[in-house]
């Protein structure tokens, strides 16, 4: 297994190191509601982890309506008593212990509906956005990068969709996907149909054609999808 297998894999452990931790802050009383939450390059360091994944703790935070991030204020703690913090902070880390077939089939549902929505709501910020990750994927293919890149490709696609619930849906779910796709060494896709695809689905984006980008991302995640589902039974859920 390659260092950048390792480092996907290990993705989700430390995202939620940083959330447990925060967790057991607010527990502790060491932080409350409406305090701000350390810096991410301060938090980072303490915890021995990248701002990256401090980043992505916050946003899952963000989303389950945990925190709230203001300009040049940084993130602060929402206003809710302790009893419900703790419940939501119990659900958003349950939910990456989901089997891999259920993972795999929400991603396909929003990589679809993402698409369509990307193909009517895309404005030409969007078109660059996109075509600079679609270039970025191409020149790191077959390198450390690629995952990342590629994950980068799908969520400019996203946020093209200016739906921010599923874009941060997706944000959610897909790290965990690429961890088992890659702990269990999912047959890689051909350099060549990968590319093409890239390119089909930006091309439907641009031309606002919905049913045709609808299509390429079926046929984009078809591999994944027949992987999930031929392992279906044998599957256990993801634990960290």
């Amino acid at each position: 297994m390659t260092n950048q297998q390792n480092k996907n894999i290990a993705l989700s452990d430390e995202v939620e190191k940083v959330l447990n931790y925060v967790k057991d802050q607010l527990y502790f009383g060491r932080l409350s509601s409406g305090d701000r939450l350390p810096a991410e390059r301060k938090l980072a360091e303490h915890l021995g982890v990248s701002r990256a994944h401090v980043r992505c703790a916050f946003q899952k935070m963000e989303f389950y309506g945990l925190a709230k991030t203001y300009p040049q204020s940084g993130t602060v703690v929402t206003q809710m008593k302790l009893q419900q913090m703790e419940s939501l902070f119990t659900d958003m880390l349950k939910i990456d212990r989901y089997d891999f077939s259920s993972l795999v089939d929400v991603r396909l549902l929003l990589e679809v509906e993402t698409a369509r929505l990307a193909a009517q709501n895309r404005d030409e910020t969007d078109i660059e956005a996109m075509k600079a990750a679609m270039v970025g994927c191409e020149e790191k293919f077959g390198t450390e990068d690629q995952v990342p890149k590629d994950f980068e490709f799908h969520q400019a696609v996203a946020r093209a969709a200016h739906n921010p619930v599923m874009s941060s849906l997706l944000l959610i779910i897909t790290p965990d996907v690429l961890k088992y796709f890659q702990k269990y060494k999912v047959c890689a896709v051909p350099r060549e149909d990968v590319l093409r695809e890239h390119k089909e689905l930006y091309d439907c984006i641009v031309n606002h054609d919905s049913d045709g980008a609808m299509a390429v991302v079926r046929q984009h995640l078809s591999t994944l999808l027949e992987f999930s589902q031929m392992h279906k039974k044998s599957q256990t859920p993801i634990n960290r």
